[in-house]
């Protein structure tokens, strides 16, 4: 099925460019004092009451002194810029242990965190894996990862360690992207919002088809909202696996969508002490390659959340877009995030960043 076309600009606080953000100040917010107290007295409570990440709730971290702070930034994600950056958590005043559950416990404030690999990890550690195997999922490798969205509502990403060289953070706005295309080539709109099946890379659920039976489109509407889902490299494999060719126009509209979402990117380091939060609707994110020191406690690492929300402020979605079973990959015991299949095209997945359309400076 595919959704109606949107044929008109859309005005949205998140139809924002990168060029529009001349360092992190146009869209960080520094943690407070009185924040930073909340969230210490929020973990204190949690681990009197014996709680711990795979048991807080919402309703479990207290964070009642800053309600109205967590209601604008979940205002924000939802309905405003649709990405947010906290920065400041005291990294080096705590331990590593307690900023994960402040993180946390904010994260489920917006929603519930759900698994994100077969490996069940509702806390997901993005590092470098690739020692061990070097078929591991993208975001347990180093190598450069093109823009795309993931599979849930909001995506959380904490800053804990950096790269020794490289691993710049990059997000779009689809909003910008739909904008630019129906602006410069409406033609490509229709296949995008048709869209073709994604491979599932192993994660399917026992007895599962390892493709979508079904056509995931780039660009759907409901209700008028519009929204996206995005990952090149399982659209390609899919393709390779059931050995049908994707249509010329299809292929035109997935290159030219993934120059525009270059030429409107933000990029910077995520430094560690920042938080993101980003509609994953709404927005792309992307990394570039880095390299580690040769000290495996100092590898580059970030926490990532997969939040679904509930009530009001959940976006209307079409059923197309979900890709695993009740869109979120589930536990399997034994098995880990990777897959050497032949469809596989890594070399094209991770290609390197010479491709890339109008780079500009990171923002500091």
């Amino acid at each position: 099925m595919t959704t109606p076309i949107i044929r008109r600009t859309i005005v949205h606080p998140s139809a924002w460019r990168g060029s529009d953000f001349k360092s992190k100040d146009a869209f960080a917010e520094d943690i407070s004092n009185k924040q930073i107290a909340a969230f210490v007295d929020a973990v204190r409570k949690a681990k009197k009451a014996g709680l711990t990440l795979d048991t807080v709730s919402r309703a479990t971290f207290d964070l009642s002194p800053i309600a109205a702070d967590v209601e604008r930034w979940h205002a924000t994600i939802m309905d405003g810029r649709q990405f947010i950056m906290l920065r400041g958590f005291l990294m080096k005043e705590y331990p590593l242990e307690d900023i994960s559950m402040m993180y946390y416990g904010l994260g489920v404030q917006f929603g519930t965190a759900v698994s994100q690999s077969v490996l069940g990890d509702r806390l997901g550690e993005v590092m470098d894996y690739s020692d061990i195997d070097p078929n591991e999922r993208a975001y347990r490798n180093k190598m450069f990862l093109t823009l795309h969205t993931d599979i849930n509502d909001i995506l959380g990403m904490l800053g804990v360690r950096k790269a020794r060289t490289g691993g710049a953070s990059q997000y779009a706005s689809v909003i910008t992207i739909h904008n630019e295309i129906l602006a410069r080539r409406p033609d490509l709109l229709e296949p995008l919002y048709e869209g073709y099946h994604y491979h599932l890379r192993g994660e399917e659920a026992p007895g599962d088809l390892p493709y979508t039976p079904h056509k995931v489109p780039v660009f759907s509407t409901k209700d008028g909202v519009l929204s996206c889902r995005w990952v090149d490299g399982y659209m390609q494999a899919a393709a390779k696996y059931l050995g049908v060719e994707m249509s010329p126009k299809l292929v035109e509209a997935l290159e030219f969508f993934d120059d525009v979402a270059r030429e409107v990117q933000v990029e910077f380091i995520h430094e560690p002490g920042e938080i993101i939060f980003a509609n994953n609707l709404t927005m792309l994110h992307g990394r570039a390659a880095f390299e580690n020191s040769g000290n495996p406690a100092e590898k580059r690492l970030l926490l990532r959340l997969w939040l679904d929300v509930d009530g009001p402020r959940k976006r209307p979605r079409v059923p197309e877009v979900a890709i695993w079973q009740g869109d979120t990959i589930g536990k399997q015991a034994g098995k880990r995030p990777t897959y050497d299949g032949e469809e596989w095209d890594r070399e094209r997945y991770a290609r390197s960043d010479v491709k890339r359309t109008g780079k500009k400076e990171l923002v500091s």
